[in-house]
């Protein structure tokens, strides 16, 4: 039987401005290894256009948010990025989960 949980998510990230590389840097390394996942749908990676030390993250999984909150934040890929979050942010890093209304896509790609 095939799970049908879906949750979708943004993830805010306040950077300091000289760790900005270094936090793409090791960012990009969780996200590829993160998009083997047999449960990741996709992520998109952005930075503010008004404020290029903020990168909002927009994640969609195949679970719900207990089992991403439970399975993935602990993943050994993820443990390097964790650990220099204090060094790397200048601020709270925030999730903010989202349930889903309504999909819009162009017509044909529906």
């Amino acid at each position: 039987m095939q799970n049908s949980a879906r949750v979708a998510f943004l993830v805010y990230l306040p950077v300091k401005p000289q760790a900005r590389e270094r936090m793409r840097q090791m960012m990009f390394e969780v996200l590829e290894a993160m998009s083997s996942e047999p449960d990741f749908i996709n992520t998109w990676a952005h930075e503010d256009l008004d404020d290029p030390d903020l990168i909002v993250n927009y994640e969609t999984w195949a679970c719900t948010r207990e089992e991403f909150l439970a399975r993935h934040l602990a993943k050994p890929y993820r443990q390097s990025l964790e650990a220099a979050l204090p060094e790397l942010l200048s601020g709270p890093r925030r999730l903010v989960f989202l349930k889903p209304l309504r999909g819009f896509a162009p017509q044909g790609q529906r």
